[in-house]
């Protein structure tokens, strides 16, 4: 039994881990340069923001403080919203 236990509690701390690293952040900060076609918001600080496809930043401009919220899949950071802020 307690073969059986110690893997199962391994695999089981993995998997909550995992979990944990895909729960959703929130960037803050000034756009710097959006690009409609790939879908992409660059904030001040360089980072960009992949949102989904048939994405619309036309209420937005360069310049302007949002919160982008987001999670990071593999080096990309995709984006599910934005917001001013």
């Amino acid at each position: 039994m307690r073969k059986f236990l110690i893997p199962l509690m391994l695999v089981a701390s993995v998997g909550i881990s995992s979990v944990a690293l895909a729960a959703p952040s929130t960037a803050k900060g000034a756009i710097q340069s959006m690009d409609s076609k790939a879908c992409t918001v660059t904030l001040a600080d360089k980072a960009v923001y992949q949102f989904a496809p048939k994405c619309d930043f036309s209420k937005l401009k360069a310049g302007e403080n949002v919160a982008i919220t987001y999670t990071l899949n593999g080096k990309v950071n995709q984006a599910t919203a934005i917001a001013a802020s």
